[in-house]
C-alpha cells in the first residue's frame, strides 16, 4: 500500500499479534446482528463453520476503518464474533504472522469443509527472485511486518514463504484478500499462493501501487469490496455473496477511481502513481473446475 501525506508517497509498515478467541481490540463500535444464524451453515451436503483472520500493518487510521467495516459486515451477516481474529501493528511481527493465526485456527479444530477468510492489509514491495526461482518477471513480492525493514530485507515476508505456510491449512475453502502494493505478484509465480480450493483477491497488479480514499480514510479496493458484501455484489441474486462476486463488484470502481486520481497527480514532481487494477485467482473448487463460486456472505 502507499499513502500520500502532503502529496508525498510513504512506504512504512506494520504487523500482527496473537489471535484471541474473540474480536481483538480494533475499536469496533456496537453492531446490530443476529448471533448464531451463521455460526454454521451448509456447503453442499457438509456442515460448515466460518473463520476469519485479519492482519493489518502500516496505517492505523485507514486500516482501523477498513477492519471495523469488514468485521461489522461479517458479524451483521451472522459470522460468529468468536471466529474472527484480528492482529494489528506491533502485534504483527513476522514470527507472529507465521505462527499465531495457524495455532489459533488449529485450536478451533477447523475442518476441511470449513471456510477460512484471510485478510492482509500491509505495505508491499518487490525484490529479486529468491530460491525457488519461479517468478516470470524475476521478482519476488513481499509484505512488510511491523518489525520488517525492506531496505535491507530484514524480516520481510516473501510470497514464497507465505505460500509454504498457507499450504499447512487443511481447509478446501480459502478466501485470501490482499490490500498491498504489488500484491498481484502474489499469484504470478509457481511457488506463490496459487493452490486448488482458493480464491485470491489482490488490490492491484504486480507492478502497481494501491491507492487510498483519503477523504474517507479507507483503502480504495477494500472500501468497494466491503460495500459489495452488503448485498450489492449478489449478481446472480441467490441471496449469497461469493468471493468472486465481491471481486467483480469492486474491480471496475477501483480501476475508474484510481485512474481519475492518477491524472490529478501527473503534474506532481514526486508522486508517480498510475491506475490500480485488482487481480483475481480462482481455483475453487479446483484449478480445472472453477465454474462454481465460493459463497461466504448470506443475505
Amino acid at each position: 500500500m502507499i499513502f500520500l501525506s502532503s502529496l508525498l508517497p510513504l512506504c512504512s509498515l506494520g504487523g500482527i499479534a496473537s489471535i484471541p478467541s474473540t474480536f481483538h481490540d480494533a475499536g469496533l463500535e456496537s453492531i446490530d446482528h443476529n448471533p448464531g444464524i451463521f455460526t454454521s451453515s451448509f456447503l453442499g451436503e457438509n456442515k460448515v463453520n466460518y473463520f476469519s483472520v485479519i492482519i493489518t500493518v502500516g496505517n492505523g487510521i485507514m486500516d482501523k476503518r477498513d477492519v471495523n467495516s469488514l468485521v461489522g459486515t461479517l458479524i451483521s451477516h451472522g459470522w460468529a464474533e468468536s471466529n474472527i481474529g484480528v492482529f494489528s501493528e506491533e502485534e504483527a511481527t513476522k514470527k507472529a504472522i507465521m505462527t499465531v493465526p495457524f495455532d489459533w485456527l488449529n485450536s478451533l479444530e477447523y475442518q476441511e469443509t470449513d471456510v477460512i477468510l484471510l485478510y492482509f492489509s500491509m505495505h508491499g514491495g518487490q525484490t529479486q527472485d529468491h530460491y525457488p526461482l519461479d517468478e516470470p518477471d524475476n521478482k519476488d513480492e513481499y509484505l512488510v511486518p511491523y518489525d520488517g525493514d525492506p531496505d535491507n530485507e530484514s524480516n520481510i515476508l516473501l510470497d514464497d514463504e507465505l505460500g509454504m505456510k498457507l499450504k499447512t491449512l487443511k481447509s478446501n475453502n480459502i478466501i485470501i484478500i490482499f490490500e498491498a502494493c504489488h500484491s498481484g505478484g502474489m499469484i504470478d509465480g509457481l511457488h506463490d499462493l496459487c493452490e486448488p480450493g482458493r480464491v485470491i483477491l489482490t488490490s492491484c497488479k504486480e507492478d502497481e501501487y494501491s491507492w487510498g480514499l483519503f477523504l474517507q480514510k479507507q483503502w480504495m479496493f477494500p472500501c468497494y469490496l466491503i460495500k459489495g458484501l452488503s448485498a450489492n455484489a449478489d449478481i446472480d441474486e441467490d441471496d449469497w455473496v461469493s468471493a468472486e462476486e465481491a471481486f467483480y463488484f469492486a474491480e471496475m470502481p477501483t480501476i475508474v477511481h484510481s485512474t481519475l486520481k492518477s491524472f490529478l497527480y501527473l503534474l506532481h514532481p514526486f508522486a508517480r502513481l498510475g491506475p490500480q487494477h485488482p487481480q483475481l485467482y480462482d481455483a475453487w473448487p479446483s484449478i480445472n473446475n472453477n465454474q462454481e463460486e465460493l459463497k461466504f456472505i448470506p443475505l
